[in-house]
């Protein structure tokens, strides 16, 4: 028999592995960033996303963007304190109109480790995850490796149940969600008014979640999606960073086909859209993009 995916109490957090979460009873996943500051799930589970943004102008009639973003992560948690994972963020950035200091193509590699202490009423969380940012040219080659591609993503938090309704999460976290690295304030308040129902509200992420059916789960999410990369332009010769930042308000449906299976469709608008990259004359520019629609589908396995 099916295990529905039934939101817990104990549970109240959106769970999470730095950017793929498993939650109760949603499953949110990331295109761009890497989010290290969930909390990650309480299964090991592996999961794949593949998600199209439609082409957008770019701000002073400099040209159309587009962009496809895949997504990979794994999650094993070895005894009830410790869990290990990595992934891999993959972006296929499309500029017409501009010649780029870059291939286009853009990759994260990073491995995570979280150390959690939960009771029912309260827990602590440290997590960390190196990560290798940069163009394929780049990552493709240990030759053309930089410390300019190397990121250091941290989280410090604590979450604590105050009722049967009402849980409070805060800490301090470090990534790249903002685009340029930076050491920003977490704090959420989790209401459950309703079995059905959970609201979350917070920086930087807000969530409605609701649950339709034992294994059916809708939410409503806005959250920061940038990132940072480092990258060469197709000789090798001349490298830059390419800077990301956006919002991303997505509305997501997980479905739980089977009792390990879970699948996850989305459709997402992006706004306050920013490039920051240097074209191949060595000029850096900013480009502001129209908001953009976005679709996703995902698949997550709980093992």
């Amino acid at each position: 028999m099916r295990n529905p995916i039934k939101w817990k109490n104990s549970d109240w957090v959106c769970a999470g592995l730095v950017g793929v979460g498993l939650c109760s009873p949603c499953i949110s996943h990331s295109s761009t960033n890497v989010d290290i500051c969930q909390k990650p799930t309480a299964e090991s589970h592996f999961s794949i996303a593949y998600y199209k943004s439609e082409t957008t102008s770019l701000e002073g009639n400099l040209g159309e963007s587009s962009r496809e973003d895949y997504s990979s992560d794994l999650l094993i948690k070895p005894n009830d304190n410790w869990l290990v994972g990595g992934g891999h963020r993959s972006a296929i950035l499309n500029v017409d109109g501009l010649e780029l200091q870059t291939n286009g193509y853009l990759h994260t590699f990073f491995f995570a480790v979280h150390w959690l202490n939960q009771s029912d009423q309260q827990g602590f969380q440290i997590s960390i995850a190196p990560a290798l940012s940069a163009s394929s040219n780049v990552t493709s080659d240990p030759d053309e490796y930089s410390t300019d591609a190397l990121q250091l993503l941290v989280g410090l938090t604590w979450d604590r149940q105050m009722s049967d309704q009402l849980g409070i999460r805060y800490g301090v976290c470090g990534d790249h969600r903002f685009g340029e690295y930076r050491i920003y304030p977490l704090v959420s308040a989790h209401w459950q008014p309703d079995p059905d129902w959970t609201i979350e509200i917070g920086f930087p992420t807000s969530q409605l979640t609701h649950q339709v059916t034992d294994s059916l789960a809708s939410s409503l999410r806005i959250s920061p999606n940038g990132n940072e990369w480092y990258v060469k332009d197709t000789s090798l010769e001349k490298d830059s960073q390419v800077v990301y930042e956006a919002y991303a308000l997505e509305w997501a449906f997980n479905w739980q086909a089977y009792e390990h299976l879970i699948l996850t469709a989305s459709v997402a608008r992006e706004f306050d859209s920013r490039y920051e990259l240097t074209l191949l004359d060595e000029q850096r520019v900013e480009l502001s993009n129209d908001s953009a629609t976005r679709v996703g589908f995902a698949l997550t396995w709980v093992f």
